[in-house]
């Protein structure tokens, strides 16, 4: 059984494999960084390291998220992501999403997401992957477009 921890990003209910988190901040010091994407909120010092962290709600085309920070392991990327709430962990069970399921909204297509759901407190939460996510062309690439 695998836990799994819950969360919403600009309205968007999300999971993400508990193993992948390393901690949780709240109230994070995060430095902007000029000429870098809106998204890309800047870095932040954590435990003596710089730690960059992203805005996910911002990052996927909607409103920017206000909340707690997620730090992720270091074996999945060195990064953080800001969300909105953090609802805690879960030990239910994944479940295949069904075609046509009505909680796949139709601008779901950029998210990045795994094939399954968790379903916890009557919500449903698609299960981010965090490993394509960090190692995606367009979550590495930060740098503001020239004359943007």
């Amino acid at each position: 059984m695998s836990q799994h921890l819950l969360f919403d990003a600009a309205g968007i209910y999300l999971a993400a494999p508990a193993k992948y988190i390393k901690s949780l901040h709240e109230g994070l010091t995060v430095q902007p960084v000029a000429g870098t994407k809106a998204w890309f909120l800047g870095l932040a010092v954590v435990t003596g390291k710089l730690l960059p962290v992203t805005d996910v709600g911002a990052f996927y085309g909607r409103r920017a998220c206000v909340g707690r920070t997620l730090e992720l392991e270091p074996s999945v990327g060195i990064a953080a992501l800001r969300v909105d709430q953090v609802f805690g962990f879960t030990d239910n069970e994944p479940t295949e999403i069904a075609a046509g399921a009505q909680h796949v909204a139709e601008n779901d297509e950029n998210l990045t997401l795994t094939g399954q759901v968790i379903v916890d407190s009557q919500r449903v939460f698609r299960i981010l992957d965090l490993v394509e996510l960090v190692q995606s062309s367009d979550f590495i690439d930060i740098k503001e477009a020239q004359g943007a």
